[in-house]
């Protein structure tokens, strides 16, 4: 199971470019569009997060953010603040 992430890239990608994401990722959503493109998908490990990157920088994006989502798992209820 991957980990989902959330990327901002200047400026509108192409169709084509959206395609070939959704082609190799999983639950990939693209929301192209003027100032920016944001994508979310969900990524394997860090050597498929690269490739998306590099997918990216091939076609010219400048990726302005990456951010991984973080989601709450049941453990996280058993965190213990220090004082």
């Amino acid at each position: 199971m991957g980990s989902t992430f959330f990327l901002v890239v200047a400026g509108p990608m192409s169709s084509a470019f959206a395609r070939t994401v959704q082609e190799r990722f999983d639950d990939v959503r693209v929301a192209a569009g003027r100032p920016h493109t944001m994508i979310t998908c969900s990524i394997s490990d860090q050597s498929a997060l690269r490739a998306l990157l590099t997918q990216v920088w091939d076609v010219g994006g400048e990726v302005l953010l990456v951010s991984q989502i973080l989601t709450e798992s049941p453990r996280s209820h058993h965190v213990h603040a220090h004082h």
